[in-house]
């Protein structure tokens, strides 16, 4: 809450002129049968107080909220648009839906199902080679030996394993990476339907700031151009220029509105059918208990799929480089039969190859994979640093939003109650002018709406602290 809003605050309480002790008496009567944030102003003239008796209408024709406070703040299907009607679904059922319609994750399987190829195909051992030979092609005018010879290569088994081990790593790697995109979608769907959510209570308040700006605007053009000494040019001004800015607010928060709206239903894999009307309630993340920083972080450090990750990517790096260390002690033989037209008689033939390894000694594989397995010792150590930066960053948020969101469920709004309730007695008996009564309306939809936005940033807080601070599922996985 602003200085500017507790300097009006003072102000209309002082334009009251009654004693506050039994006025709250009554007002908080009132207030528990009436109070809500009004919907449209009313259609009856108010005429601004001139300090005479001023024409005022009966309590039925003046504009009284007609719904608890705490309904203003219930997350119900009342501002939500035609795309969110429907049957209720809960935020758990849309990640369902995200889960089985997301391309990433679509994504993640199929690498999954390309490394069990590669694994498979590197256990194979080496197929034979089958040889033609021909000698003595035409000595003496015969056909010479002719025959077949089948060659195969051994001793590669130990290399062999190596690879299927490497495979086994990556594979690792691969589920821990489908289990990261799993929890990105699942982050995104919840913090998107809780800021769809606030963002449509948001559009309903500053709905009502309009209508009362508005108001305020036209009663305060009548008394100026009625000569009242009750307003001036300069207020009249401002009064325009308020209305400017709650009409400029509520066009951003309705374009927020839609464009989240249609960014949920893109993000569950159905952009052309209705939603449905979100369940879940956003302040009642406010009730859980305060997170401790050190045992949370320690936890994440432990538990990120992140670090699993990049883990398992080391021990895959570690598998390379033994692959590569490891001597190809390999070695052909062959061996098949040749038929002797000069003297109509069958010969074996047989014989054994070794490879020298007098230049290629793969010096140059060996430094690569000693490199990529450092490079990626290294990165499990930025990953950590990033987690801890990223994790200090969104703490600071939560912890201050959610001492905001506090302090607005316990002091600033439960205040602003009892004081709206003794403005809309005082304007009813004549004590406050309209435009001192429209804005107290005005400052406690404000504070409504600031209440929000705390409400907001502790919900994306708690949504990226729970989920291992994983989010934009729509960015391409390395």
């Amino acid at each position: 809450m602003t200085l500017i809003s507790l300097f009006k605050c003072q102000t209309i309480l002082f334009f009251v002129g009654i004693s506050i002790g039994p006025i709250i008496v009554n007002a908080q009567s009132t207030l528990s049968e009436n109070l809500s944030l009004p919907h449209e102003t009313s259609s009856s003239p108010l005429l601004i107080s001139n300090g005479q008796t001023s024409q005022r209408p009966s309590s039925a024709s003046i504009y009284l909220p007609r719904e608890k406070t705490e309904e203003n703040f219930s997350f119900s299907s009342s501002g939500q648009s035609q795309e969110m009607k429907g049957e209720k679904v809960s935020i758990r059922q849309l990640q369902d839906k995200a889960l089985q319609n997301h391309p990433a994750l679509k994504v993640a399987n199929s690498q999954i199902d390309a490394e069990r190829g590669v694994r498979r195909q590197n256990i194979l051992r080496d197929n034979p080679i089958l040889h033609y030979e021909a000698e003595e092609i035409g000595e003496d005018g015969k056909a010479g030996k002719q025959g077949v010879i089948i060659e195969k290569e051994l001793g590669n088994r130990k290399r062999r394993e190596l690879l299927a081990q490497q495979s086994d790593r990556t594979l690792e790697a691969l589920d821990w990476n489908k289990q990261i995109v799993t929890r990105k979608i699942q982050n995104d769907v919840r913090a998107l339907a809780y800021r769809t959510l606030i963002v449509q209570k948001k559009v309903d308040f500053q709905r009502q700031l309009v209508s009362i700006s508005e108001a305020a605007e036209n009663r305060a053009r009548e008394a100026l151009n009625s000569g009242s000494v009750e307003i001036t040019k300069l207020n009249f001004i401002q009064l325009q220029n308020q209305t400017r800015q709650a009409k400029l607010s509520f066009e951003q928060n309705l374009n927020d509105k839609e464009a989240l709206e249609k960014k949920l239903a893109i993000m569950i894999g159905a952009p052309n059918e209705p939603i449905g009307e979100i369940s879940d309630d956003p302040a009642a993340l406010c009730n859980s208990p305060m997170i401790d920083y050190e045992a949370t972080l320690n936890n994440l450090l432990e538990s990120s799929p992140e670090i699993a990750k990049k883990r398992a990517e080391i021990n895959e790096k570690r598998a390379a480089l033994a692959y590569e260390e490891t001597p190809q002690r390999s070695f052909s033989v062959s061996g098949g039969a040749l038929y002797d037209f000069s003297s109509r008689t069958t010969v074996a033939k047989a014989g054994i190859g070794v490879p020298i390894r007098i230049n290629d000694r793969n010096e140059g594989n060996i430094l690569r994979a000693k490199a990529e397995f450092t490079k990626a010792q290294s990165e499990l150590e930025q990953i950590q640093l990033k987690l801890r930066a990223n994790f200090t960053d969104v703490f600071s948020v939560y912890k201050s939003s959610k001492a905001e969101v506090q302090t607005y469920q316990g002091e600033i709004l439960p205040d602003l109650e009892r004081f709206f309730a003794l403005s809309q007695q005082a304007y009813q008996q004549g004590r406050i002018n309209f435009l001192e009564y429209t804005s107290a309306r005005a400052i406690y939809i404000e504070s409504s709406v600031n209440y929000l936005d705390s409400l907001e940033r502790l919900s994306d807080s708690i949504v990226k602290i729970e989920g291992s601070l994983l989010e934009q599922c729509l960015e391409k996985q390395e």
